[in-house]
């Protein structure tokens, strides 16, 4: 059994707000290990970030469909990309209303919109209130990093 990740308690709680507005996703799963793309100091390219990715198969025949919501650490927002049928995804693009504590519930609002291609909700996400102690493991495990 894998030892679990500071961040997963967060992102069991997006996949159960996703589950409750039957948007179950195909697959998901949490890590520690993906090369930091935010880091520009002297040891970028060396470190490690936390990371989430929940994805939805494309159905379709012209890669209308399916989806991969993105949650990295140390980036302040979700960030959502297209599955390609030759693989690979697109380019990520953040979630402006999305912030990297969003109530799971918005986070579900925001997944329905863009599967079902319609606009995303208005305004800022609200903050999720759960999350000052998974926020301060996060921390923990960053300043462990660094």
């Amino acid at each position: 059994m894998a030892t679990p990740l500071p961040h997963d308690p967060y992102i069991s709680a997006v996949v159960d707000a996703l589950t409750a507005v039957s948007l179950e996703p195909d697959n998901f799963w949490t890590s520690d290990s993906e090369t930091n793309p935010y880091d520009d100091g002297p040891d970028a390219g060396c470190t490690t970030m936390l990371n989430a990715v929940i994805t939805w198969d494309d159905e379709t025949d012209d890669d209308t469909g399916g989806l991969l919501l993105l949650w990295d650490h140390p980036a302040e927002q979700w960030q959502y990309a297209r599955p390609r049928h030759e693989g690979g995804n697109t380019e990520p693009e953040f979630l402006e209303r999305l912030g990297r504590w969003s109530d799971p519930a918005a986070v579900a609002a925001t997944a329905q919109a863009l599967l079902a291609g319609t606009p995303l909700p208005e305004g800022h996400a609200p903050y999720w209130h759960e999350a000052d102690a998974v926020r301060r493991a996060v921390d923990a495990w960053a300043a462990s990093e660094s």
